[in-house]
């Protein structure tokens, strides 16, 4: 395939494997170079004896799978799998790919193997097959291929990296992949490598320009420092910016400026001036309101002490004051922007509302599917983001069949059913569901759950028919691949060493943020060891001063609400670059509530972070392992 003719988007793994278009041109192409995928194979190109061309289905193939040598099998095995991709089945496909020994195939079909597995993989949106075979069999015979080819392993590579996390060896192939084109082709693959670094911490952009050889790749990390280290100070952000311009002047970066870099410059221009916060100052929301609004005054006190120009700030009290009254006074203030309301009572009112005075970051959903005001935005942190991200990165993972664990209560039912909506929509299934409350034995719920007491009762059952004692060892069921936990750091601790009594110690969980405050305890948090979780990177980074600043201000507060001052800090930078966000729709603001972007419906999205509990510590997914190791075969 031609290079110009390839494209690399941002590809999001809740995407139908029909809409990846861009995906099957590489690999529709390679196949028929590689002898075909025809629907009417013969029997020559599948190794069956005789002239005479035979139809077979996937069910013949696999059959004569079964009744083959080992290496025919493997290629019997292959074109089955070819023949479910073509019928619109990836998933069964991708199931007879797991399985074959592709070091056992010729070149030829090593080929096919390889690009048909991440085709399939990345279109479902599974990351670890795909790097598997890419970086097995891939690696294996990446010398041999034609140089189109190589460009097409290399852009599947740099995705696979990218949703499991793997940022900066998605970054580098994405480099290696610029450098191998030209043109429009080469700027997309460059746009792709800057989204990469923007995804790595601030921690750990330092430390590879301590040791980055590559003096492009250096030119790159130096410019993503830039976006990242003057967030919330734009004077800071231009000095930086001129003096990057100066030392690279030579850099592709500076011939072609990422968008939203120059729109950062556009935005320092013209900076918000004065922003109104409708935040409760009393009543039952009060504490959490007084949590984001010192958020925000932190933030902003910070900003100052970098010398930076900061925006004034107008606080109203949204418990006491009607929405008319609010934006009257806000008008009135001489406010451009306002941050608020918190209750969502009052953002379901202004869903309602066909035009706004100001334009109006609301700081929770309102309960309407549909927003037609153009001047309302919804920022919140909220468990059905974090459980439909857990859906995403365990289907990422390879896993397909889950059991769930969540409490009775409304907000466990409502993270449940967007784990439950969102994992559906990409072919997984859930086994079984099980809600639970302070009065239930989590034991005997888990117990239940893996059907242990099933394998008990089968035992006794013989052992009656049988009158006499056997050996036993109870088993659990084996149909399930990961269980979904929504709990605090108590009842969290509990599962793992439950699961472990009832031989489920290998059962991958992955779980919201609830299981975390935020304070690392090894001595309490052993029970947590093997358990996955997404948080915010103001719990999971140690390098904002800001954090520690109000940590040490507001220890106790900090220790109910650490999340609610992170929002607040955020509100106050997304209120001035809600311009940016609107216009750029690819672009993201890096902050410590997690990489925020406009979605549908004007919602902020939050992407959040992946941590392992290790040894009682959480430890973020890009310094664990990667399964590139793994053996495809």
């Amino acid at each position: 395939m031609p290079a110009s003719e390839q494209r690399y988007p941002n590809l999001t793994p809740k995407t139908s494997i029909k809409r990846y278009r861009w995906l099957a041109v590489p690999v529709i192409a390679l196949l028929a170079a590689c002898s075909g995928v025809q629907k009417n194979q013969s029997t020559s190109d599948t190794g069956i004896a005789g002239s005479q061309e035979v139809q077979l289905t996937a069910e013949d193939l696999l059959l004569l799978a079964q009744q083959s040598s080992f290496d025919q099998s493997q290629i019997y095995q292959l074109r089955a799998a070819e023949i479910l991709a073509q019928e619109g089945k990836p998933n069964a496909a991708l199931g007879i790919l797991a399985k074959i020994h592709a070091y056992r195939l010729p070149f030829s079909l090593q080929k096919r193997f390889v690009f048909l597995s991440a085709e399939l993989s990345l279109g479902t949106g599974e990351g670890w097959q795909a790097l598997i075979a890419l970086n097995n069999t891939g690696s294996l015979i990446y010398d041999r291929l034609t140089p189109a080819e190589q460009m097409s392993l290399t852009a599947y590579r740099a995705h696979a990296y990218g949703i499991l996390g793997y940022h900066e060896s998605s970054a580098r192939e994405y480099l290696v992949l610029a450098r191998q084109q030209t043109g429009l082709p080469a700027q997309q693959a460059y746009e792709q490598l800057w989204q990469s670094l923007l995804n790595i911490t601030l921690d750990d952009i330092r430390t590879l320009m301590d040791s980055e050889e590559d003096r492009e790749l250096l030119g790159w990390l130096d410019l993503a420092r830039v976006r990242k280290e003057a967030a919330n100070n734009l004077d800071q952000f231009n000095t930086e910016l001129n003096r990057w311009l100066g030392q690279w002047s030579d850099h592709q970066g500076a011939q072609a400026l990422p968008k939203d870099m120059a729109f950062l410059v556009e935005i320092s221009r013209n900076p918000i001036q004065h922003i109104a916060v409708f935040l409760p100052q009393s009543g039952s929301l009060a504490r959490a309101g007084n949590a984001i609004r010192d958020g925000i005054i932190a933030t902003s006190v910070d900003a100052r002490a970098q010398s930076a120009a900061t925006p004034k700030l107008s606080f109203f009290d949204s418990n006491t004051m009607s929405l008319d009254e609010l934006y009257r006074s806000a008008m009135a203030a001489g406010a451009e922007v306002v941050i608020g309301p918190l209750s969502k009572s009052k953002v379901s009112e202004l869903q309602k509302r066909e035009s706004l005075a100001l334009p109006t970051l609301a700081l929770n959903y309102g309960t309407h599917e549909k927003t037609v005001n153009p001047h309302l935005f919804q920022y919140a942190i909220s468990a059905e983001d974090e459980a439909s991200q857990a859906a995403v990165t365990a289907w990422q993972d390879g896993k397909k069949r889950a059991l769930t664990l969540t409490p009775g209560s409304d907000w466990g039912g409502r993270a449940l059913t967007a784990f439950e909506t969102t994992w559906s929509e990409q072919g997984g299934t859930v086994a079984e569901t099980a809600m639970y409350s302070n009065k239930t034995n989590l034991g005997l719920t888990i117990e239940k759950m893996l059907e242990v007491d099933k394998s008990e009762r089968r035992w006794r059952r013989i052992s009656q028919i049988l009158d006499q004692k056997i050996e036993f060892e109870p088993r659990r069921r084996q149909d399930v691949d990961m269980m979904f936990l929504v709990a605090t750091p108590a009842t969290a601790r509990q599962v793992k060493p439950a699961l472990a009594f009832y031989y489920a110690a290998d059962l991958p969980v992955y779980a919201t943020s609830h299981l975390y405050n935020g304070k690392a305890s090894p001595s309490r948090d052993q029970d947590l060891n093997g358990i996955n979780f997404c948080d915010i990177p103001w719990f999971l980074e140690n390098s904002s001063n800001l954090k520690h600043q109000i940590t040490k201000a507001w220890p106790e507060e900090t220790n109910h609400y650490g999340r609610l001052f992170a929002m607040g800090s955020d509100a106050l930078q997304l209120a001035g670059r809600l311009r940016m966000l609107q216009a750029l729709p690819d672009s993201k603001v890096y902050g410590a509530t997690g990489a925020l972007s406009m979605g549908a419906d004007q919602r902020v999205q939050r992407q959040l972070e992946w941590a392992t509990f290790v040894r009682g510590k959480p430890v973020m997914r890009q310094y664990l392992a990667s399964p590139s190791t793994k053996n495809d075969g």
